[in-house]
């Protein structure tokens, strides 16, 4: 391929959800080419404001429109074989970059069933394997942690969102998180938290401390 995959706000425009149906064959088939079987999309988060962070992500649309989006990337990619991993939960909505530093989401949990939530039950709905956490910190969810090292926001996952696939944490070498964790123990409060699978680069420091932790009775 010598251009740049449109972005799902690009693909719409240009042919609503046939076009992105075709997209993601491309897409899955593709790397299923390179022999990768997942692929960390698509983004559920609702964004319809174009100055959100998330927005340009995001299908730019509303709840609903989105939770289309979802159902029919997810339906695709598992018919094509490849994994799906919808994120980033509990729903981005207008915060701030988590690279680069904390997002405090001040949303009442309401928000989040009336529309946040209705994407990622979508694609759970439809078979989805896999979701990521972010790494907002939700207050009506739980004010002290980042969604990502929370085990109330994935208890909420699990038990509201009847969730029973893998849960995994967005990267844990971002911004967001080193206010709450060094690289030490990221690792081990993100297995303790309830994620599945970690994402993160350091992985020679991650791996040895959350096997240390198992050894010491933490984990």
């Amino acid at each position: 391929r010598d251009s740049k995959f449109l972005s799902p706000q690009e693909l719409y425009n240009s042919g609503g959800f046939e076009q992105i149906k075709s997209d993601t064959i491309e897409k899955s088939r593709l790397l299923l080419g390179l022999g990768i079987n997942v692929n960390l999309a698509p983004v559920a988060d609702v964004s319809t404001n174009p100055t959100d962070f998330i927005y340009q992500r995001s299908l730019g649309k509303d709840a609903h429109q989105t939770a289309e989006y979802v159902k029919t990337v997810v339906t695709v990619m598992k018919n094509e074989n490849i994994g799906s991993v919808i994120k980033h939960f509990p729903g981005y909505g207008n915060n701030e970059d988590t690279h680069t530093g904390i997002a405090i989401d001040e949303r009442d949990y309401n928000t989040f069933v009336n529309s946040d939530f209705i994407p990622f039950t979508a694609g759970i709905e439809n078979g989805t394997g896999a979701v990521m956490i972010s790494h907002n910190v939700v207050k009506c969810m739980d004010g002290d942690k980042p969604a990502s090292l929370s085990e109330k926001v994935i208890g909420i996952l699990r038990n509201d969102l009847g969730f029973d696939g893998v849960v995994m944490c967005d990267d844990l070498g971002m911004d967001a998180i080193k206010k709450y964790t060094g690289d030490n123990n990221a690792a081990v409060l993100a297995v303790m938290a309830g994620n599945d699978m970690l994402l993160g680069s350091n992985f020679v420091t991650y791996i040895p401390a959350v096997i240390k932790a198992v050894e010491d009775g933490v984990i």
